[in-house]
């Protein structure tokens, strides 16, 4: 005879529920051998499933003692024997986060994608709510057949209906994420540096349309880059000093790296582009790290040349792994953001990758996109809900307050 049964109760949140539902258990000395339990928006579920086996009392008369406490309480509450579900022990869970602006048919719409694919839903939270949510979906997808393909179903969605998606593994063993790398060039800033560059040594179309066949993966990064600084050849340096005061970070930029910094990130950039910016980045964002490749100048002019080894996307990939060794941290440990082909390396190195308003070709390295402008949102793929974001906020300007 089954001696399991499922407890359900559903009502308004209020002190001392679970303590009454339980304690009558316990007097009745009926084992409970699994709970959830959930608040949302003032409303409270739980569910309990318990064994009638270790105690002399009926069913009957468990429904008697429950059903008290449920007039007190005004609860929904039921109780039913247990049936054998969807129950496996070889689950691969991972976490989907989805982003953006609020709108109907979300929910139903991934349901769908899930439901097509094989793939169950674990549970589902809230982490932000609002005109902007953001949602997080734990799904077991150890039936899915090809990840590759899913992804891609995904970034469709992505497309459909602007909202960000990121997909990532929910390994409770996982070590902590303790360093942000971001490339610079139409990541952190909104334009490509060299493009800028070109407009002011009068050759604008020809290096732009070399930076967007490189950015595509159409052409060799070393070769293209070579390329376009030499028709940079005789432009004053004094013109580079006036380009960082004019070029743009990307919204949301500035206040998430000062976030990451005051949650105990390292922050880095690795950039295919110049010093002579990112050196100004370094200064004015506070980077921990700057790897980019440097101009030559002779005389008070760009030579055309570059000095040393070229940063391409082998070298950004390399360059995950010696943060993670100067950091004494794994590679697993650094989140990566990038846009185009010479961050694929990089995105492919590190623990979580982010393709940020991406070429096609980088899709295919990431974990997740964001679409739209607002970088900042990269926190809730980092897990952190609204409201330890409003803590954070509030912590941060009072400790910058003190230091005025």
């Amino acid at each position: 005879m089954n001696s399991l049964y499922v407890i359900s109760a559903v009502g308004k949140d209020q002190p001392g529920l679970v303590h009454s539902v339980t304690d009558v258990l316990a007097k009745l000395k009926i084992n409970i051998v699994d709970v959830e339990a959930q608040a949302v928006r003032g409303h409270f579920m739980l569910f309990l499933v318990v064994d009638l086996s270790t105690s002399k009392s009926s069913y009957e008369e468990m429904l008697v003692k429950l059903d008290l406490i449920s007039s007190n309480f005004n609860l929904g509450l039921r109780a039913e024997p247990y049936e054998e579900g969807r129950r496996k022990s070889d689950k691969k869970i991972m976490l989907l986060t989805v982003m953006g602006g609020d709108q109907t048919g979300i929910v139903a719409m991934l349901s769908g994608i899930f439901f097509e694919n094989g793939i169950n839903i674990e549970s589902v939270k809230m982490i932000a709510r609002g005109d902007y949510i953001a949602m997080e979906i734990a799904l077991d997808i150890s039936d899915l057949n090809d990840m590759f393909a899913f992804r891609k179903i995904l970034y469709e969605f992505s497309d459909k209906t602007e909202l960000d998606v990121s997909l990532r593994d929910d390994d409770i063993f996982q070590k902590p994420k303790k360093v942000v790398v971001f490339d610079c060039d139409s990541t952190l800033i909104q334009s490509e540096v060299i493009d800028e560059l070109g407009k002011m040594a009068k050759v604008s179309e020809r290096v732009k349309e070399m930076t967007d066949r490189a950015m595509k993966g159409e052409l060799d990064f070393k070769q293209a880059v070579k390329e376009r600084v030499r028709l940079l050849k005789g432009l004053p340096a004094e013109q580079l000093e006036l380009l960082s005061k004019t070029i743009r970070l990307t919204p949301g930029a500035e206040e998430l790296i000062s976030m990451l910094h005051f949650m105990g990130y390292k922050v880095a950039v690795i950039s295919g582009g110049f010093s002579f910016f990112t050196n100004y980045l370094k200064k004015r964002l506070h980077l921990d790290y700057v790897y980019t490749n440097e101009l030559v100048i002779r005389d008070g002019k760009i030579t055309g040349e570059i000095k040393g080894d070229i940063i391409d996307a082998e070298k950004k990939g390399e360059i995950i792994k010696e943060i993670a060794e100067l950091e004494n941290i794994s590679a697993d440990q650094i989140v990566a953001v990038g846009d185009g082909a010479n961050d694929r390396f990089m995105l492919k190195n590190a623990g979580l990758a982010i393709a940020f308003s991406p070429k096609e070709i980088l899709k295919k390295y990431s974990d997740g996109v964001i679409n739209n402008d607002n970088i900042f949102g990269l926190l809730y793929f980092l897990g952190i809900p609204e409201s330890h974001l409003k803590e954070l906020r509030k912590n941060k300007d009072q400790k910058n307050l003190s230091n005025d």
